[in-house]
Protein backbone atom coordinates (compact mmCIF):
# COMPACT_ATOMS: atom_id res chain seq x y z
CA UNK A 1 0.00 0.00 0.00
CA UNK A 2 3.00 2.05 0.57
CA UNK A 3 3.32 4.29 -2.83
CA UNK A 4 -1.13 4.81 -3.22
CA UNK A 5 -1.99 8.44 -3.64
CA UNK A 6 -4.78 8.52 -0.85
CA UNK A 7 -2.69 6.43 1.56
CA UNK A 8 -3.05 10.22 4.07
CA UNK A 9 -0.68 11.12 6.86
CA UNK A 10 -2.59 9.91 10.07
CA UNK A 11 -5.25 12.29 11.79
CA UNK A 12 -7.14 12.40 15.15
CA UNK A 13 -6.82 9.16 17.01
CA UNK A 14 -10.49 7.12 15.65
CA UNK A 15 -9.58 3.70 16.19
CA UNK A 16 -12.79 2.55 15.81
CA UNK A 17 -14.70 1.64 13.05
CA UNK A 18 -18.26 1.68 14.84
CA UNK A 19 -17.62 4.84 16.47
CA UNK A 20 -16.24 6.64 12.83
CA UNK A 21 -19.54 5.45 11.28
CA UNK A 22 -21.72 7.06 14.28
CA UNK A 23 -19.76 10.24 13.26
CA UNK A 24 -20.82 12.85 9.89
CA UNK A 25 -16.82 12.75 9.02
CA UNK A 26 -15.57 13.53 5.69
CA UNK A 27 -14.38 10.95 3.02
CA UNK A 28 -10.16 13.04 3.74
CA UNK A 29 -11.15 12.14 7.49
CA UNK A 30 -12.17 9.00 6.74
CA UNK A 31 -8.93 8.10 5.14
CA UNK A 32 -7.06 9.44 7.51
CA UNK A 33 -7.92 7.46 10.76
CA UNK A 34 -8.13 4.10 7.74
CA UNK A 35 -4.29 5.17 7.59
CA UNK A 36 -3.50 5.47 11.18
CA UNK A 37 -4.80 2.36 11.58
CA UNK A 38 -3.05 0.59 8.69
CA UNK A 39 0.70 2.02 10.28
CA UNK A 40 -0.73 0.28 13.57
CA UNK A 41 -1.15 -3.17 12.16
CA UNK A 42 -4.85 -2.58 13.08
CA UNK A 43 -5.71 -4.27 9.72
CA UNK A 44 -9.31 -5.71 10.65
CA UNK A 45 -9.97 -2.18 11.70
CA UNK A 46 -8.53 -0.28 9.27
CA UNK A 47 -10.47 -2.58 6.05
CA UNK A 48 -13.45 -1.81 7.62
CA UNK A 49 -12.51 2.28 7.68
CA UNK A 50 -11.58 2.02 4.34
CA UNK A 51 -14.74 0.15 3.56
CA UNK A 52 -16.34 2.88 5.43
CA UNK A 53 -15.23 5.21 3.25
CA UNK A 54 -16.16 4.04 -0.15
CA UNK A 55 -19.68 4.15 0.77
CA UNK A 56 -19.65 8.14 1.67
CA UNK A 57 -21.81 9.77 -1.40
CA UNK A 58 -18.66 12.47 -1.17
CA UNK A 59 -16.06 10.37 -2.16
CA UNK A 60 -14.81 10.77 -5.66
CA UNK A 61 -13.72 8.07 -7.97
CA UNK A 62 -10.03 8.26 -7.25
CA UNK A 63 -11.07 7.91 -3.44
CA UNK A 64 -13.09 5.09 -4.19
CA UNK A 65 -10.24 3.29 -6.25
CA UNK A 66 -7.81 4.10 -3.79
CA UNK A 67 -9.51 2.89 -0.69
CA UNK A 68 -11.02 -0.20 -1.89
CA UNK A 69 -7.32 -1.03 -3.05
CA UNK A 70 -5.88 -0.27 0.45
CA UNK A 71 -8.64 -2.48 1.90
CA UNK A 72 -7.66 -5.34 -0.52
CA UNK A 73 -3.84 -4.49 1.34
CA UNK A 74 -5.39 -5.18 4.48
CA UNK A 75 -6.67 -8.54 3.73
CA UNK A 76 -3.45 -9.31 2.17
CA UNK A 77 -1.61 -8.28 5.29
CA UNK A 78 -4.36 -10.56 7.01
CA UNK A 79 -3.56 -13.60 4.65
CA UNK A 80 -7.32 -13.05 3.19
CA UNK A 81 -6.26 -14.17 -0.48
CA UNK A 82 -10.39 -14.10 -1.24
CA UNK A 83 -11.28 -10.99 0.22
CA UNK A 84 -7.89 -9.28 -1.39
CA UNK A 85 -8.49 -10.68 -4.90
CA UNK A 86 -12.29 -9.12 -4.55
CA UNK A 87 -11.44 -5.82 -3.46
CA UNK A 88 -8.20 -5.29 -5.22
CA UNK A 89 -10.67 -6.25 -8.53
CA UNK A 90 -12.83 -3.71 -7.13
CA UNK A 91 -10.18 -1.22 -7.35
CA UNK A 92 -9.51 -1.93 -10.38
CA UNK A 93 -12.67 -1.44 -12.00
CA UNK A 94 -13.13 1.70 -9.78
CA UNK A 95 -10.67 3.16 -11.86
CA UNK A 96 -7.26 2.25 -9.67
CA UNK A 97 -4.26 2.30 -12.31
CA UNK A 98 -1.27 2.68 -10.46
CA UNK A 99 0.31 -0.57 -11.93
CA UNK A 100 4.28 -0.63 -11.05
CA UNK A 101 2.30 0.01 -7.52
CA UNK A 102 0.63 -3.30 -7.68
CA UNK A 103 3.34 -4.94 -9.13
CA UNK A 104 5.65 -4.29 -6.41
CA UNK A 105 3.21 -3.91 -3.10
CA UNK A 106 4.11 -6.83 -0.73
CA UNK A 107 0.97 -6.26 1.10
CA UNK A 108 -0.52 -8.51 -2.18
CA UNK A 109 2.19 -10.82 -2.18
CA UNK A 110 0.02 -13.85 -1.66
CA UNK A 111 -1.72 -12.98 -4.62
CA UNK A 112 1.12 -13.15 -7.23
CA UNK A 113 0.50 -16.93 -7.72
CA UNK A 114 -2.60 -16.40 -9.28
CA UNK A 115 -2.92 -17.58 -12.64
CA UNK A 116 -4.40 -14.22 -13.51
CA UNK A 117 -1.86 -12.32 -11.80
CA UNK A 118 0.12 -10.39 -14.94
CA UNK A 119 -4.09 -10.08 -16.49
CA UNK A 120 -4.63 -8.41 -13.25
CA UNK A 121 -1.50 -5.82 -14.10
CA UNK A 122 -2.52 -5.23 -17.34
CA UNK A 123 -5.82 -4.28 -16.62
CA UNK A 124 -4.57 -1.71 -13.77
CA UNK A 125 -2.50 -0.53 -16.48
CA UNK A 126 -5.10 0.37 -19.06
CA UNK A 127 -6.93 2.08 -16.75
CA UNK A 128 -4.27 4.95 -17.22
CA UNK A 129 -3.84 7.67 -20.02
CA UNK A 130 -0.72 6.66 -21.59
CA UNK A 131 0.53 9.17 -24.14
CA UNK A 132 3.21 8.40 -26.70
CA UNK A 133 3.26 11.87 -28.71
CA UNK A 134 4.70 14.88 -26.58
CA UNK A 135 2.70 16.88 -28.37
CA UNK A 136 -0.63 15.09 -26.93
CA UNK A 137 0.31 16.03 -23.36
CA UNK A 138 -1.81 18.56 -21.39
CA UNK A 139 -0.29 21.39 -19.47
CA UNK A 140 -2.70 21.98 -16.87
CA UNK A 141 -2.21 26.17 -15.26
CA UNK A 142 -5.88 26.44 -13.97
CA UNK A 143 -4.98 25.30 -10.63
CA UNK A 144 -2.77 28.44 -10.57
CA UNK A 145 -5.06 30.97 -11.62
CA UNK A 146 -8.00 29.56 -9.53
CA UNK A 147 -5.30 30.19 -6.57
CA UNK A 148 -5.19 33.71 -6.69
CA UNK A 149 -9.25 34.24 -7.28
CA UNK A 150 -9.07 32.56 -4.00
CA UNK A 151 -6.25 34.55 -2.66
CA UNK A 152 -7.56 38.00 -3.36
CA UNK A 153 -10.72 36.82 -1.52
CA UNK A 154 -9.08 35.42 1.08
CA UNK A 155 -7.14 38.87 1.84
CA UNK A 156 -10.13 40.49 2.19
CA UNK A 157 -11.63 38.32 4.45
CA UNK A 158 -8.75 36.70 6.62
CA UNK A 159 -11.73 35.37 9.41
CA UNK A 160 -13.07 33.35 6.17
CA UNK A 161 -9.66 31.85 4.65
CA UNK A 162 -10.23 28.51 4.73
CA UNK A 163 -13.75 28.62 3.72
CA UNK A 164 -12.53 30.88 0.54
CA UNK A 165 -9.73 28.55 -0.36
CA UNK A 166 -12.08 25.41 -0.22
CA UNK A 167 -14.95 27.03 -2.81
CA UNK A 168 -12.39 28.92 -4.79
CA UNK A 169 -9.50 26.51 -5.00
CA UNK A 170 -9.91 23.06 -4.01
CA UNK A 171 -13.71 22.62 -5.32
CA UNK A 172 -12.33 23.92 -8.35
CA UNK A 173 -9.49 21.51 -8.36
CA UNK A 174 -7.78 19.56 -11.48
CA UNK A 175 -7.15 15.96 -10.62
CA UNK A 176 -3.70 16.99 -10.27
CA UNK A 177 -4.40 19.23 -7.09
CA UNK A 178 -6.68 16.86 -6.15
CA UNK A 179 -4.41 13.79 -5.77
CA UNK A 180 -1.71 16.55 -4.65
CA UNK A 181 -4.19 17.37 -1.62
CA UNK A 182 -4.44 13.91 -1.08
CA UNK A 183 -0.54 13.14 -0.58
CA UNK A 184 0.48 16.50 0.46
CA UNK A 185 -1.73 18.85 1.69
CA UNK A 186 -4.40 16.80 4.10
CA UNK A 187 -6.43 19.81 5.15
CA UNK A 188 -7.40 23.26 4.33
CA UNK A 189 -6.67 24.97 7.17
CA UNK A 190 -3.01 23.85 6.99
CA UNK A 191 -3.03 25.05 3.76
CA UNK A 192 -3.95 28.02 4.72
CA UNK A 193 -1.01 28.52 8.08
CA UNK A 194 1.67 27.50 5.04
CA UNK A 195 0.53 30.31 2.86
CA UNK A 196 -0.06 32.81 5.95
CA UNK A 197 3.63 31.98 7.50
CA UNK A 198 5.17 33.56 4.02
CA UNK A 199 2.92 36.59 3.30
CA UNK A 200 5.68 38.67 1.57
CA UNK A 201 6.80 35.86 0.17
CA UNK A 202 3.12 35.00 -1.27
CA UNK A 203 2.33 38.08 -2.30
CA UNK A 204 5.57 38.85 -4.14
CA UNK A 205 5.09 35.18 -6.98
CA UNK A 206 2.08 35.82 -8.75
CA UNK A 207 3.75 37.14 -11.68
CA UNK A 208 6.64 34.60 -11.75
CA UNK A 209 3.53 32.01 -11.75
CA UNK A 210 1.68 33.48 -14.22
CA UNK A 211 4.43 33.36 -16.61
CA UNK A 212 4.23 29.86 -16.50
CA UNK A 213 2.13 30.14 -19.61
CA UNK A 214 4.69 31.17 -21.38
CA UNK A 215 7.12 28.36 -20.76
CA UNK A 216 4.61 25.56 -22.16
CA UNK A 217 6.66 25.42 -25.56
CA UNK A 218 9.88 25.35 -23.93
CA UNK A 219 8.01 22.34 -21.99
CA UNK A 220 6.86 20.37 -24.98
CA UNK A 221 10.31 20.85 -27.25
CA UNK A 222 11.94 19.04 -23.95
CA UNK A 223 9.73 15.99 -24.62
CA UNK A 224 10.12 16.08 -27.62
CA UNK A 225 13.66 16.02 -27.85
CA UNK A 226 13.65 13.37 -25.01
CA UNK A 227 11.57 10.95 -26.84
CA UNK A 228 14.24 11.31 -29.87
CA UNK A 229 16.85 10.15 -27.45
CA UNK A 230 14.76 7.37 -26.35
CA UNK A 231 11.96 6.72 -28.73
CA UNK A 232 10.07 4.27 -26.67
CA UNK A 233 9.44 7.26 -23.69
CA UNK A 234 5.80 7.87 -22.95
CA UNK A 235 4.70 10.61 -20.79
CA UNK A 236 1.89 12.15 -18.48
CA UNK A 237 0.24 14.98 -18.40
CA UNK A 238 1.15 18.09 -15.92
CA UNK A 239 -0.55 19.61 -13.27
CA UNK A 240 1.08 23.04 -12.01
CA UNK A 241 -0.82 24.25 -8.89
CA UNK A 242 0.09 26.17 -5.81
CA UNK A 243 0.73 23.84 -2.83
CA UNK A 244 1.41 25.94 0.38
CA UNK A 245 5.45 24.73 -0.37
CA UNK A 246 5.13 21.37 0.55
CA UNK A 247 6.77 19.64 -2.81
CA UNK A 248 8.47 21.20 -5.09
CA UNK A 249 7.35 18.00 -7.34
CA UNK A 250 5.69 14.48 -7.47
CA UNK A 251 4.00 12.26 -9.72
CA UNK A 252 0.49 10.73 -9.44
CA UNK A 253 -1.65 8.38 -11.21
CA UNK A 254 -3.27 11.72 -12.94
CA UNK A 255 0.48 12.62 -14.02
CA UNK A 256 3.49 14.76 -12.87
CA UNK A 257 1.94 17.65 -9.78
CA UNK A 258 4.49 20.86 -9.79
CA UNK A 259 3.71 22.55 -6.61
CA UNK A 260 5.11 26.17 -8.49
CA UNK A 261 5.57 28.49 -5.69
CA UNK A 262 8.62 26.56 -4.83
CA UNK A 263 10.25 27.03 -8.49
CA UNK A 264 8.55 30.48 -8.65
CA UNK A 265 12.18 32.90 -8.49
CA UNK A 266 12.84 35.80 -10.38
CA UNK A 267 12.72 39.89 -10.41
CA UNK A 268 10.70 41.23 -7.37
CA UNK A 269 10.29 37.94 -5.50
CA UNK A 270 11.17 38.31 -1.45
CA UNK A 271 12.81 35.67 0.16
CA UNK A 272 13.32 36.57 3.42
CA UNK A 273 10.91 34.44 4.96
CA UNK A 274 12.36 31.48 3.86
CA UNK A 275 15.00 29.10 5.14
CA UNK A 276 18.52 29.24 4.04
CA UNK A 277 17.74 25.90 2.24
CA UNK A 278 14.63 26.93 0.54
CA UNK A 279 16.26 29.91 -0.46
CA UNK A 280 18.97 28.22 -2.09
CA UNK A 281 16.57 25.80 -3.90
CA UNK A 282 14.50 28.59 -5.40
CA UNK A 283 15.40 28.67 -9.09
CA UNK A 284 13.88 31.32 -11.42
CA UNK A 285 10.99 30.42 -12.31
CA UNK A 286 12.71 29.96 -16.19
CA UNK A 287 14.31 26.96 -15.33
CA UNK A 288 10.63 25.10 -14.15
CA UNK A 289 10.78 23.39 -17.79
CA UNK A 290 13.81 21.70 -16.73
CA UNK A 291 12.44 20.29 -13.71
CA UNK A 292 8.93 19.20 -15.20
CA UNK A 293 11.74 16.55 -18.07
CA UNK A 294 13.75 15.48 -14.30
CA UNK A 295 10.19 14.83 -13.47
CA UNK A 296 8.67 12.78 -16.03
CA UNK A 297 12.22 10.99 -15.94
CA UNK A 298 11.09 9.19 -12.99
CA UNK A 299 8.05 8.35 -14.79
CA UNK A 300 9.45 6.76 -17.12
CA UNK A 301 13.05 4.96 -15.33
CA UNK A 302 12.94 1.80 -13.65
CA UNK A 303 12.15 1.53 -10.04
CA UNK A 304 15.37 1.55 -7.13
CA UNK A 305 16.51 -1.48 -5.55
CA UNK A 306 16.44 0.11 -2.55
CA UNK A 307 20.00 0.48 -2.20
CA UNK A 308 21.63 4.14 -2.04
CA UNK A 309 23.43 3.59 -5.30
CA UNK A 310 20.81 2.82 -7.25
CA UNK A 311 18.55 5.63 -5.55
CA UNK A 312 21.62 8.20 -6.62
CA UNK A 313 22.08 6.92 -10.36
CA UNK A 314 17.94 7.13 -10.62
CA UNK A 315 18.20 11.31 -9.21
CA UNK A 316 21.41 11.47 -10.85
CA UNK A 317 19.93 10.14 -14.33
CA UNK A 318 16.94 12.38 -14.04
CA UNK A 319 19.13 15.15 -14.26
CA UNK A 320 21.88 13.87 -16.57
CA UNK A 321 19.23 13.35 -19.06
CA UNK A 322 17.27 16.66 -18.28
CA UNK A 323 20.30 18.30 -19.12
CA UNK A 324 21.15 16.42 -22.34
CA UNK A 325 17.45 17.60 -23.29
CA UNK A 326 17.62 21.22 -22.27
CA UNK A 327 21.62 21.82 -22.95
CA UNK A 328 21.87 22.76 -19.24
CA UNK A 329 23.20 20.43 -16.15
CA UNK A 330 20.24 19.74 -15.36
CA UNK A 331 17.64 20.79 -12.17
CA UNK A 332 20.24 21.01 -9.59
CA UNK A 333 23.01 22.35 -10.86
CA UNK A 334 24.12 24.25 -7.50
CA UNK A 335 25.58 21.33 -6.78
CA UNK A 336 28.27 21.04 -9.10
CA UNK A 337 29.89 24.41 -7.34
CA UNK A 338 30.39 22.24 -4.39
CA UNK A 339 31.17 18.95 -5.70
CA UNK A 340 33.33 19.41 -8.73
CA UNK A 341 35.54 21.16 -6.40
CA UNK A 342 35.45 17.96 -3.46
CA UNK A 343 34.97 15.58 -6.05
CA UNK A 344 36.98 12.50 -5.16
CA UNK A 345 36.64 13.24 -1.23
CA UNK A 346 32.71 13.16 -2.08
CA UNK A 347 32.83 9.61 -3.71
CA UNK A 348 35.31 7.85 -1.18
CA UNK A 349 32.48 9.19 1.34
CA UNK A 350 29.53 7.92 -1.04
CA UNK A 351 31.56 4.57 -1.59
CA UNK A 352 31.78 3.35 1.73
CA UNK A 353 27.49 3.40 2.11
CA UNK A 354 26.35 3.02 -1.39
CA UNK A 355 25.57 -0.65 -1.27
CA UNK A 356 23.30 0.00 1.92
CA UNK A 357 19.86 1.62 1.92
CA UNK A 358 20.84 4.41 4.37
CA UNK A 359 19.80 7.52 1.77
CA UNK A 360 20.23 9.52 5.04
CA UNK A 361 23.05 11.66 4.11
CA UNK A 362 22.67 12.30 0.49
CA UNK A 363 19.10 12.62 -0.77
CA UNK A 364 16.56 14.49 0.79
CA UNK A 365 18.67 15.65 3.76
CA UNK A 366 18.08 19.39 3.96
CA UNK A 367 18.39 19.31 7.53
CA UNK A 368 22.24 18.94 6.83
CA UNK A 369 22.79 22.05 4.37
CA UNK A 370 25.36 24.29 5.83
CA UNK A 371 26.34 27.51 3.95
CA UNK A 372 29.58 25.60 3.28
CA UNK A 373 27.65 22.03 1.85
CA UNK A 374 24.81 21.15 0.35
CA UNK A 375 22.48 19.12 0.66
CA UNK A 376 21.15 16.40 -2.00
CA UNK A 377 24.66 15.33 -2.90
CA UNK A 378 23.48 11.98 -3.74
CA UNK A 379 21.75 13.35 -7.28
CA UNK A 380 25.74 15.18 -7.99
CA UNK A 381 27.37 11.80 -7.41
CA UNK A 382 24.72 9.71 -9.86
CA UNK A 383 24.70 12.28 -12.55
CA UNK A 384 28.22 11.96 -12.59
CA UNK A 385 27.83 8.49 -12.89
CA UNK A 386 25.57 8.90 -15.80
CA UNK A 387 27.64 11.53 -17.30
CA UNK A 388 30.89 8.93 -17.76
CA UNK A 389 28.36 6.58 -18.62
CA UNK A 390 27.13 8.34 -21.59
CA UNK A 391 30.88 9.54 -22.79
CA UNK A 392 32.04 5.77 -23.07
CA UNK A 393 29.23 4.90 -24.61
CA UNK A 394 29.73 4.35 -28.76
CA UNK A 395 26.17 4.08 -29.15
CA UNK A 396 24.70 7.13 -27.52
CA UNK A 397 20.76 6.11 -27.80
CA UNK A 398 21.59 3.18 -26.22
CA UNK A 399 23.37 4.61 -23.69
CA UNK A 400 20.43 6.88 -22.65
CA UNK A 401 18.14 3.30 -23.38
CA UNK A 402 20.58 1.05 -20.14
CA UNK A 403 20.04 3.82 -17.86
CA UNK A 404 16.00 4.13 -18.56
CA UNK A 405 15.87 0.37 -17.76
CA UNK A 406 18.30 0.32 -14.90
CA UNK A 407 18.13 -2.92 -13.33
CA UNK A 408 21.52 -3.61 -12.08
CA UNK A 409 23.17 -0.26 -10.48
CA UNK A 410 26.39 -2.23 -9.37
CA UNK A 411 27.22 -3.17 -12.87
CA UNK A 412 26.23 0.09 -14.28
CA UNK A 413 28.69 1.49 -12.50
CA UNK A 414 31.68 -0.61 -13.16
CA UNK A 415 30.89 -0.41 -16.78
CA UNK A 416 30.99 3.89 -16.50
CA UNK A 417 34.17 3.66 -15.66
CA UNK A 418 33.56 6.49 -13.25
CA UNK A 419 35.30 5.11 -9.14
CA UNK A 420 38.30 4.62 -11.53
CA UNK A 421 38.54 7.46 -13.42
CA UNK A 422 37.88 9.93 -9.96
CA UNK A 423 40.02 7.56 -7.94
CA UNK A 424 43.02 8.23 -10.27
CA UNK A 425 42.91 11.80 -9.79
CA UNK A 426 45.86 13.80 -7.71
Amino acid sequence: MKSVVLALAAAACLSSSRALAQRPLSVDSLMNAAQKQYQEKQYPASAATYDLATRQKAATRRQRASALYNEACCYGLQGDAARAYQYLNQSIKAGFDDANNLRNDTDLALLRTRPDWEKLIRRTAANRRIISRPEDVKLVTTDISHFWQAYDRAQRDTAHAAQIYQKYYFDKASVGLQDYYSSRIYNVPRFVRSIRRKPQFYASIRPTTLALEGLKPRVLTYFQRLKELYPAATFSDVYFLIGGYNSGGTVSPSGLLLGTDQSAGGPGVKTAELTMVQRNRLDSVEELPIVVVHEMIHNIQLNSDGTLLHGAINEGMADFLAGLVSDTKGANRRLFVYGDAHEKQLWQEFEKEMNGKKWDHWIANSHEETAERPCDLGYYIGYKICEAYYQQAADKKQAVADMLNLKDATAFLARSGYAQKVLSRN
